[in-house]
């Protein structure tokens, strides 16, 4: 699992900012991985000082996920979830930072929920400056080895509301988010997304340093006063156009066409995989269809597939004598769906006069060098044999939009979980349902199944559903979940000794994270049967002078451990640990009024 999270963190060069720290976070994606969930909290610098070796401390992301609570929104499209590889109970933890989006069905199919965007709120605490850092991205929060593409924008929160017209202009962005917020249940999250909304209107311009670009836009698609067919593609994207480069893994034939008949004589270029290409778009492009090189996507030539993911539109507009280049990028495909249908958003950035050029543009992407990712094609590929199994996932999407709730009951010092769905809504193929974790027990979903004798550390919303070979895991809402005993449970089936107390109380306070590593090693070699030895108590010691320095340079940090000892077992603790640290919390409160 650290492996797969050290990867993800090549993110915090856009996710972190030199001398901020993270308010809250939002994040939209269409497809979520667990694993890559846990290093979210990593990419906002919760724990940004932690070098690769650290992340093989069994305490590292018990600790970042205790230090981002309730500082990051997750939103994902319904039935997007992948079955993690292994299970762990951490990822109850961040169930309340997930927000689940179901959309409902039209016509023959399920509306999905697709933007990939960050929106970040940072304070600098040494001078209170505020902004909001804006990251566009193709890519979801999965670990993929596609091409994908990023851009950073960030606007400085003001003390006095920005011009009319700087409002209008982020009043998009803002309608995005206030749609998110009819997605949240819950009460915390929903008062920060509107803080962010709020703090929009104090910021007078988004900037992109040491870029091309004058000017930017946003469009949101698919969701109340913002259609992406009429607003983006046609008054925008395709109003004036003439010379265009297109990169889109998902094409249909409808979009391109509208794209092509712009200027019909005007020099146009398509990018996108080998599966998606159609003997037509290579007669209508007539500046040559391209897709990534074979080596890029063959298995037998690499671990991993690499394969096109990214989603951008290079457009030059002629308006009367003013010519004008665009990029448009973010999650919209090229497709009737993509523009007209699904909740997406793209990012408009305008370039400076003589800043660039189609056939520059097209110059650094498609060229002959060694390092070009991309090659002509020239014949038509075999059909795709991998293609997604449409029926299940309409099984699946169905299957989800029935199920109401899950109720926890307790019995004795077990529980049960019932599953509330609404019967006649549910398919007739047959599904089968268990919570995440607890493999062995599934049965078949009904409204009214039962999951009993579960311990506390096992209840989760999270569940995972199958139809045929398809696997997901969904998020079920919970009545009677009891959170806080919940993750008190899963804290004390990982810190279940004494050492580990102690290593976990050293991480808290530690400001040498390497000599940390070094003493937890030598702490579990010699301690391995938990007994207190030499090591141990000069360890202990070492805590208490920690401690002693952190009530005077961070009491914040003392106070912290008021929680730690509310969650772990009495056996687990140092003797006379409680009395120690009680002395401290006065030591704290003579500190405050000073």
């Amino acid at each position: 699992m650290t492996d797969t999270l050290w990867n993800d963190i090549v993110y915090t060069e856009v996710m972190q900012s030199d001398g901020f720290v993270v308010d809250y976070a939002i994040c939209t994606t269409y497809s979520l991985d667990m694993p890559t969930l846990l290093s979210v909290p990593f990419m906002l610098g919760t724990m940004a000082e932690l070098t690769e070796d650290t992340m093989h401390s069994p305490h590292f992301i018990l600790e970042a996920i205790n230090r981002s609570a309730d500082k990051f929104a997750v939103f994902c499209n319904a039935g997007c979830i992948a079955v993690p590889p292994a299970n762990s109970k951490l990822y109850s933890l961040l169930e309340r930072s997930v927000v689940q989006v179901t959309l409902p069905a039209n016509g023959h199919g399920y509306i999905n929920f697709h933007p990939k965007l960050w929106v970040i709120k940072e304070t600098n605490p040494e001078t209170g400056e505020k902004q909001i850092k804006l990251v566009v991205l193709s890519r979801n929060l999965t670990c993929s080895h596609d091409l994908d593409v990023v851009c950073e924008m960030v606007g400085k929160i003001e003390t006095e509301p920005a011009t009319e017209k700087a409002q209008k202009k982020h009043a998009p962005l803002a309608d995005f988010l206030t749609w998110l917020i009819d997605e949240v249940d819950g009460p915390t999250m929903e008062k920060k997304i509107k803080a962010i909304c709020e703090d929009i209107r104090y910021i007078e311009r988004f900037n992109l340093e040491n870029s091309p670009f004058e000017d930017y836009n946003f469009f949101p698609m698919g969701i109340s006063q913002h259609d992406g067919t009429t607003e983006c593609l046609e008054q925008n994207i395709l109003k004036h156009a003439a010379e265009m480069l297109i990169i889109s893994p998902f094409v249909d034939h409808n979009v391109l066409k509208k794209m092509v008949n712009c200027t019909p004589n005007a020099k146009k270029t398509l990018i996108t995989r080998h599966s998606s290409i159609k003997q037509e778009m290579m007669r209508i492009f007539n500046h040559g269809v391209y897709a990534p090189k074979e080596v890029l996507t063959d298995k037998v030539e690499k671990d991993v597939i690499v394969d096109l993911h990214e989603k951008v539109y290079f457009i030059r507009s002629q308006e009367g004598n003013q010519s004008y280049n665009r990029l448009y990028l973010g999650s919209t495909n090229a497709t009737t769906n993509g523009f007209g249908r699904n909740v997406e958003f793209l990012l408009q950035l305008q370039f400076s006069p003589y800043k660039t050029s189609y056939d520059k543009f097209r110059s650094e992407l498609i060229n002959d060098s060694d390092e070009c990712l991309f090659e002509k094609v020239v014949a038509i590929p075999d059909d795709d044999t991998t293609k997604e199994d449409v029926p299940n996932e309409m099984v699946l999407r169905t299957a989800i939009a029935a199920i109401q709730e899950a109720e926890i009951k307790p019995c004795n010092s077990l529980y049960s979980i019932t599953i509330h769905c609404c019967q006649s809504q549910l398919p007739k193929q047959s599904l089968s349902l268990y919570p995440l974790g607890c493999e062995g027990i599934e049965s078949n979903l009904a409204d009214g199944m039962v999951f009993t004798d579960l311990e506390l550390a096992m209840l989760t919303e999270f569940y995972v559903i199958q139809t045929g070979d398809l696997r997901r895991v969904i998020k079920i809402p919970t009545e009677r979940m009891p959170t806080k005993e919940r993750d008190t449970a899963i804290f004390r089936s990982i810190i279940n000794t004494k050492g580990k107390f102690i290593n976990y109380l050293s991480f808290m306070l530690t400001d040498d994270i390497e000599q940390y590593i070094v003493e937890t090693q030598l702490l579990e070699k010699e301690n391995d049967s938990d007994k207190a030895s030499s090591l141990e108590q000069i360890i202990c010691t070492s805590l208490y002078e920690d401690m002693v320095r952190k009530a005077y340079t961070n009491p914040d940090r003392i106070a912290a451990i008021r929680q730690l000892l509310d969650k772990a077992e009495e056996k687990v603790l140092p003797g006379n640990f409680i009395k120690m640290y009680e002395t401290f919390e006065k030591v704290i409160q003579q500190i405050k009024r000073l």
